[in-house]
C-alpha cells in the first residue's frame, strides 16, 4: 500500500487538479475539489443532488473511480455490457468480439413512411 506524504503539496499539484476540475465543471459537472492531510482529492457528479447520481473521483495520487447506480431489476447483460464499455474507454482496448452483445441495444432506426401509410 503506498503511503501519501505529509510534506505540502507542490503548487504544480493544486495546478493540475483545479485544471481537471475546471474542465470538469465546465462540461456541466458539479465539482468539489479536498485538500485533505493526505493530500488532494476531487469530486465531480452529473446531479447537484448527488442522489444516486454518477460521478468521478481523482486523488493527487492519480487513483480514479466511476461510481454509479443501476436500478433495482436492470438485466444482468445491460450491467454487463455497461462496465465492459467503462473498461474499455478507460483502457482504450479494443471490445472482444466473444463477449460482444450480440443483438443491438436500441432497435435499429425504421425507415421514414410516406404519408398515407406507404
Amino acid at each position: 500500500m503506498t503511503e501519501h506524504s505529509t510534506a505540502p503539496l507542490a503548487s504544480h499539484d493544486v495546478e493540475y487538479m483545479r485544471a481537471i476540475e475546471a474542465g470538469l465543471a465546465a462540461c456541466g459537472l458539479t465539482t468539489h475539489l479536498t485538500d485533505a492531510r493526505a493530500g488532494l482529492d476531487l469530486t465531480a457528479a452529473l446531479s447537484p443532488s448527488r442522489a444516486r447520481a454518477a460521478e468521478f473521483w481523482i486523488d493527487d495520487a492519480g487513483y480514479a473511480e466511476l461510481r454509479f447506480w443501476y436500478p433495482p431489476g436492470t438485466p444482468p447483460a445491460e450491467v454487463t455490457a455497461t462496465a465492459l464499455r467503462a473498461l474499455q474507454a478507460v483502457t482504450a482496448s479494443p471490445p472482444d468480439p466473444v463477449c460482444a452483445p450480440r443483438e443491438p441495444r436500441y432497435p435499429a432506426a425504421l425507415p421514414p413512411t410516406r404519408p398515407g401509410g406507404q
